[in-house]
């Protein structure tokens, strides 16, 4: 069960604005690891997440199967909102032998079952959920097999961690709240039925009771939108600009990044929309940017203007000062930041190019990469 990754934090793709929930994480998985506790017959852990959408709760779970299991794609992943519509109760668990779709297996029971029960069980929306479903889990969390109705099998899951989330009470800050009490007040909970319009207390005490942590993920702020904009920018498109059109353009001006986050609504839509936004405004525009930039030997950088948009402005003609100024910095600490921004977008581009035409990484052969890169 043990990786590298000692925190949910140090994975693949950071989160951000949720210190406090990463901490709480980060202390049931060395708890586990401690060897200190007894699950036998039981999961390795258990979670509810419970936050507004677009704050995290997912990636920490796609984060959690990275740090117990090694690849963050190790998700068994069911949205209860799918039960929904006619034998939607049997889609998790697999519908009895007789019904439609009984050959196939349950959703959920099937993507355990190839992942040998060592994997991270993630039910999103765990509250818009049927009966089935909270029994199917509590089977899991209080004998730690999950049953498969179509095929009469019962599959372990005591090597698997079972993540549920849950956007009910979302808006309420329970922070510094007691656990009994955040269970009490989850357990109270109404949620409406969209199909009958009835309200209903979907979590039961014996439920909740059986789920080791029950965390709460804090709303983002407009700061937190910002470094997401800006890690997405340097980590994912400006590689791909990097690789396809051979241009460095290595970083976002505060003004661009200020109008990118704005686009996205800052904090009050998660991250939901940061990846619509870097497309239509970013992508969108160097597609269709007037006069680009021919000096791919240079570094770039995105600037924005109210009256022009987004442009990309050459930091070796025009210098860093004026990406200084918007930031505040002393010329020095700008020019440094944006050296090392070319440095590690040259390599993790060259890595890309490289793993596209599998070839074994050498002094020369990197020479000849990044000539095609800067000079193609």
């Amino acid at each position: 069960m043990h990786t590298n990754n000692t925190s949910i934090a140090d994975t693949g793709i950071p989160l951000f604005g949720q210190k406090e929930a990463i901490s709480r994480v980060d202390k049931a998985v060395r708890r586990a690891n401690s060897g200190l506790m007894s699950r036998q017959g039981k999961p390795l852990m258990s979670f509810l997440f419970l936050g507004p959408s677009g704050v995290g709760k997912t990636e920490s779970a796609k984060a959690l199967a990275e740090v117990l299991y090694g690849d963050r794609n190790r998700v068994a992943r069911f949205n209860a909102n799918e039960c929904a519509g006619e034998g939607g109760q049997f889609k998790a668990f697999g519908p009895p032998r007789g019904y439609a779709g009984s050959d196939k297996g349950g959703l959920l029971t099937q993507q355990v079952k190839a992942f040998e029960g060592r994997c991270v069980i993630l039910v999103d929306e765990i509250e818009k959920g049927t009966q089935e479903i909270f029994d199917g889990l509590m089977a899991a969390l209080d004998e730690g097999y999950m049953e498969d109705a179509s095929f009469g099998e019962r599959i372990p899951v005591t090597g698997a961690t079972i993540v549920m989330t849950s956007n009910i009470l979302a808006g309420t800050d329970m922070a510094g709240w007691p656990d009994e009490k955040v269970r009490m007040a989850i357990a109270g909970a109404p949620v409406q039925n969209p199909k009958t319009g009835l309200s209903s207390n979907p979590f039961r005490l014996e439920f909740l009771g059986r789920i080791q942590e029950v965390i709460q993920f804090a709303s983002l702020e407009d700061t937190d939108i910002a470094l997401i904009i800006a890690h997405k920018y340097r980590n994912e498109t400006a590689v791909k600009i990097a690789v396809n059109y051979h241009l460095l353009i290595i970083d976002l001006s505060p003004k661009a990044l200020g109008a990118l986050c704005a686009q996205a609504g800052g904090a009050k839509f998660g991250v939901r929309q940061v990846d619509n936004v870097i497309t239509t405004a970013i992508i969108d525009r160097l597609i269709d940017y007037p006069n680009l930039p021919t000096d791919t030997r240079c570094s770039y950088i995105w600037d924005f203007d109210e009256d022009t948009g987004f442009t990309i402005e050459n930091l070796h003609q025009r210098g860093c000062r004026f990406l200084a100024e918007q930031r505040d910095e002393s010329l020095n600490v700008t020019e440094e930041k944006m050296t090392v921004l070319r440095e590690h977008l040259t390599k993790v581009a060259l890595d890309d190019v490289r793993a596209r035409a599998d070839k074994p990484a050498t002094a020369e052969g990197n020479n000849v990469l990044m000539h095609r890169m800067i000079v193609n």
